[in-house]
């Protein structure tokens, strides 16, 4: 049986190092599981792999998409499952790398086949969710769609707009086509990696992240992308600190207060990646730390030969 590994946890966790060490180690190649890392007009305020590691091995999927392409996770499946099974036929050890859960569950469980969205209804469905409060477009869902109402919550905008864009275009609850199931690597074991630093290491970590890419680059690069009339309302543009600093360029708030904005909305979406990881992925190796000492060591485990903590 072929296998994969994977290494998930929350943001800034540090999977990027740990996997990139993994794959010197056991001869492999890295698949990306992040969905914002797809883009290729995002790689700072992503945290995409940096040149000098990608110079080292292969890593595939990063910082390819156009900013204005919305992946669906069937469509992330399908590419990534055609790297793993390329990666798997030379002998090499696929190991799939980040964040977001339902990407990776799409590669281990299977995922529901979804009908494609017309543009314009996928741009009349922002548009009204735009226009009106995170509540009052729930309602609209619920009238027209009550069984997926059941289960979502009004404040999870994406896959709300998701479920409400569905059953505009085919007539029928995004339930309906969930309950299919397509899975595209079957013959493959997984083996998860979760790691797991304790909740105010983690929040420390995450502060630190967003201190960095305020430093050095993310601001000009969100610039850039409002220069060339980038659709602000592309999925890719809700990417962790996109929106904040967005309001500190249109000069609604102070860059202290984009920053700290920033910090807040990243701690609640690593606290809910925690959650997540923790219920949805039955099984996994957690390997948990509570300071940057603890994770050099972890890394010194995982590493090749000749290895010294920072040098990679």
């Amino acid at each position: 049986m072929n296998k994969v590994t994977v290494v998930c946890g929350p943001t800034a966790s540090g999977k990027t190092q740990f996997a990139h060490l993994l794959a010197k180690k056991s001869n492999g190649e890295i698949v990306n599981a992040d969905s914002m890392q797809l883009y290729k007009s995002l790689p700072i305020i992503t945290s995409s792999p940096s040149p000098k590691l990608r110079n080292e091995l292969p890593y595939h999927l990063y910082n390819f998409l156009d900013i204005n392409y919305e992946c669906s996770v069937a469509k992330y499946a399908q590419l990534a499952a055609e790297k793993i099974k390329e990666i798997s036929t030379r002998k090499k050890l696929p190991i799939l790398v980040g964040g977001s859960g339902m990407y990776i569950n799409s590669l281990i469980k299977g995922f529901s086949h979804i009908p494609d969205i017309e543009p314009e209804v996928r741009k009349e469905v922002r548009s009204l969710q735009q226009s009106l409060s995170s509540n009052d477009f729930f309602e609209l869902l619920k009238k027209s769609d009550s069984e997926i109402a059941k289960v979502l919550n009004a404040q999870d905008s994406q896959r709300v707009a998701r479920a409400y864009e569905v059953f505009l275009q085919t007539g029928k609850s995004i339930s309906y086509y969930q309950k299919s199931n397509t899975k595209l690597l079957e013959g493959f074991s997984f083996k998860a990696i979760l790691l797991l630093p304790n909740r105010q290491f983690l929040y420390s970590m995450c502060n630190n992240r967003l201190e960095q890419m305020f430093k050095n680059g993310a601001i000009e690069e969100v610039q850039r992308l409002l220069n060339g009339r980038c659709n602000i309302n592309a999925l890719a543009m809700k990417s962790l600190g996109v929106k904040e600093i967005i309001s500190y360029l249109e000069n609604r708030v102070s860059i202290e207060e984009a920053l700290e904005a920033a910090k807040t909305r990243t701690r609640q979406y690593a606290k809910r990646q925690v959650t997540w990881f923790k219920n949805q992925l039955q099984e996994k190796h957690i390997i948990e730390f509570s300071s940057y000492e603890e994770y050099e060591k972890i890394l010194t485990m995982v590493s090749p030969p000749g290895f010294e903590p920072g040098t990679t």
